[in-house]
């Protein structure tokens, strides 16, 4: 499953600054927002520089049915058609890949600590909600793209090394 996604998250990693507080902006989880409200930008190496960054993890079934109906928003695609697609392994988008690649993603650049945050920690941040789905169909949810988010949804509002995070939950995927 990993190599479907490496070409999804070959991208400039952006870790994002807004006030006192340091971000990982994840796809789904806020990351419009973030962006729109940084005060500075972090990208690729200039990451390690970073002395703890937070990362808001999204509840993983409700991020995996609002990405797959954005996806379809965007690409004007049956929400029904997409859903068998995925399911078949035939279809990978950023709007619902695991949280957990986008750590991996921040990994290439960065191995100090984080803390996981559950997503309302963003009205700790900002009042602004950018880029809110209005309605969503229901889809069936792949085990597959959110068992791994469920693990890290255990370790909210704890310090971690990434290394460990990554290291811990690297099988889940397999």
């Amino acid at each position: 499953m990993l190599a479907n996604w490496k070409q999804l998250l070959n991208t400039d990693c952006v870790v994002v600054g807004i006030g006192e507080h340091t971000l990982f902006p994840i796809f789904r989880v806020g990351q419009s927002t973030l962006m729109s409200i940084c005060d500075r930008k972090y990208i690729n190496h200039e990451i390690r520089h970073c002395e703890h960054i937070d990362i808001m993890i999204r509840d993983p079934e409700q991020r995996f049915v609002s990405g797959v109906n954005e996806y379809c928003r965007q690409n004007k695609i049956d929400v029904d058609v997409a859903w068998k697609l995925i399911d078949a392994g035939k279809l990978y988008d950023r709007h619902f890949t695991p949280q957990y690649l986008w750590l991996m993603h921040l990994y290439r650049f960065y191995k100090g600590p984080v803390t996981l945050r559950p997503l309302t920690h963003i009205s700790r941040i900002t009042d602004l909600h950018l880029n809110k789905s209005e309605s969503k169909r229901e889809v069936p949810l792949c085990d597959r793209f959110i068992k791994v988010d469920q693990c890290l949804t255990k370790h909210f509002n704890e310090t971690e090394q990434l290394v460990n995070l990554i290291e811990r939950y690297k099988n889940v995927l397999s």
